[in-house]
């Protein structure tokens, strides 16, 4: 990963949450503050989050939806900073319930 990031001068990630009847981001009406929000660790340890510093772009937040279909918030992490990314862990997912669910689309990282 060191070669990769010492040959690059940027980073682009995509991750796009899958959701049923659930909120993951703040630009929802659902969500009352942010630290309700899903957050997302860098490689180098510091976080992506909603308001911070590093914040990913939103394509698409349909999540807050609650009609009982699929919906998804799609997560665009492009960085000038190559070290920052792939994005390692994810914090503050949502609970499953018997109505709610969500599942993970983790894309490849492609440094530039």
């Amino acid at each position: 990963m060191n070669f990769l990031h010492l040959l690059s001068s940027e980073a682009v990630q995509h991750i796009i949450i899958h959701c049923l009847n659930v909120s993951v981001w703040t630009s929802s009406e659902d969500l009352e503050d942010e630290r309700e929000s899903v957050r997302f660790k860098a490689w180098t340890g510091e976080v992506f989050e909603k308001g911070g510093e590093l914040e990913p772009d939103v394509l698409e937040d349909s999540c807050w939806i609650k009609d009982g279909r699929w919906h998804q918030t799609h997560f665009v992490f492009h960085s000038l900073d190559p070290t920052l990314l792939p994005v390692v862990n994810i914090y503050n997912l949502p609970k499953n319930s018997p109505s709610s669910r969500y599942h993970l689309e983790v894309g490849p990282v492609c440094f530039l």
